[in-house]
């Protein structure tokens, strides 16, 4: 993460500064200004007894109790599907991969470059959640983050990039989780941070690729529960 006043972004000038007239601060043009996190936080239908997400996490959906998810994110062409008041990105000290670092230290592209994007990505939603899903009962509301992550990313690096960085490397781990129905998880393939095997593999390795849409009649989201303790 850069915002230590030591890099340029290619919008606002030097990282630090805090001069991005933006109401949002957010690292959309490569600024190191740090917003309001309440923007990362948008609740569909909050229920007493949700599971309460950890901090500086953003954007972050909900699942309501019942298991019933909304339609959020929108899939385009979805039947039916209407686009909600959406939460813009923010810069997520929890999840360092949501924040592009450049070679002088800045958040963003530097003066002059694009950022050529990967062809490749899957969906992947990530449950923020303290216990583990499927020990938790069925229908119980839940929080998540949505992401497009490239598929030739390894493990290693999605456990780094979601902030799995704990010093005891078995500590950091990446569990898959299966919707079983009537708000109901299943525990799936699970990856320590010591796997050194696993942690080379890409995202498609583990069948977590481009088809994995979940719009109607394609194949499901990848749903994670990441920890580092």
């Amino acid at each position: 993460m850069a915002g230590n006043g030591q890099g340029w972004n290619p919008r606002w000038g030097w990282d630090g500064q805090n001069n991005n007239p933006s109401p949002y601060g957010v690292g959309g043009y490569g600024t190191g200004f740090v917003g309001n996190a309440g923007w990362g936080l948008y609740s569909m239908g909050m229920q007493p007894g949700a599971a309460v997400p950890p901090p500086s996490q953003g954007p972050t959906y909900v699942i309501p109790q019942g298991g019933v998810q909304p339609p959020l994110p929108v899939f385009p062409g979805q039947p039916g599907g209407t686009r909600l008041p959406n939460p813009h990105p923010v810069v997520s000290y929890e999840t360092p991969a949501l924040n592009m670092t450049n070679s002088t230290g800045g958040v963003g592209c530097e003066p002059g470059y694009n950022y050529y994007f990967p062809a490749l990505h899957t969906k992947i939603h990530v449950i923020k959640a303290q216990s583990p899903p499927w020990r938790l009962p069925a229908g119980m509301s839940l929080h998540f983050g949505a992401y497009h992550v490239p598929t030739n990313t390894t493990v290693a690096e999605l456990l780094k990039g979601f902030g799995a960085t704990n010093s005891t490397a078995k500590k950091n781990r990446v569990t898959e989780v299966v919707q079983g129905g009537n708000g109901k998880w299943y525990k799936g393939l699970s990856i320590a941070g010591d796997d050194k095997d696993d942690l080379k593999k890409g995202l498609k390795d583990l069948g977590w690729d481009h088809t994995r849409t979940g719009r109607p009649g394609e194949k499901p989201v990848v749903w994670l529960w990441i920890t580092r303790d």
